[in-house]
């Protein structure tokens, strides 16, 4: 809010106020999230899964100090049970810090069952691997993930290598144009979403 939009205040404050800069401060992005968290895991020596720490940045949105405290839950829980760092852990551990509209499906599921199906590697529908096979697995993915879930265009990119939102769109575009005049693509997708929704 700008100086001279506060009331209640006298002349010569907002005068003063004025003087210096007006920033406008919003939350961090997703990207952002990931970075805090890894960089947090990293000095607490802890090794957390990157869509363990994409799960916990969807779900904390507008708190860094809450961000950094679910690491240290972890780091305590996991070292308390001398039990591995899984996504169920981590979900049992935020409990109600997960927003009550979390899509059913993750990013994640829809990989591994597209991975699954296609009989690709995960690690291949991440990385920046431009087979024509692959490139078609991850359309598909990216297409799922865009029509099955809440996720923006840049969130499903991040979960591809990093890929931008417009890779992302021209992926959408391209399996919807293909679907229409290819049954067994359209066949393929039911199929692959069937499992996922299971």
């Amino acid at each position: 809010m700008p100086p001279n939009s506060l009331k209640g205040l006298h002349d010569r404050l907002v005068s003063r106020f004025q003087w210096g800069l007006c920033v406008d401060i919003q939350p961090p992005d997703l990207e952002t999230r990931v970075a805090i968290l890894k960089k947090k895991a990293e000095r607490d020596n802890l090794s957390i899964p990157e869509n363990i720490l994409y799960f916990i940045a969807e779900n904390i949105t507008n708190n860094i100090r809450k961000l950094e405290g679910v690491i240290i839950r972890i780091l305590a829980f996991s070292s308390i049970t001398k039990t591995d760092i899984t996504l169920d852990l981590v979900k049992n551990i935020l409990g109600d810090s997960i927003k009550k509209d979390q899509v059913k499906i993750s990013i994640d599921d829809i990989i591994n069952a597209v991975s699954e199906f296609y009989k690709i590697p995960v690690d291949n529908l991440r990385e920046k691997n431009r087979s024509k096979e692959v490139a078609h697995c991850r359309q598909v993915a990216m297409f799922i993930a865009k029509t099955h879930t809440n996720f923006s265009l840049k969130t499903i990119g991040l979960h591809f290598g990093g890929r931008d939102h417009s890779t992302v769109i021209h992926a959408i575009k391209l399996i919807e144009e293909n679907r229409k005049k290819d049954t067994g693509l359209e066949n393929d997708i039911k199929y692959i979403i069937s499992k996922i929704e299971k």
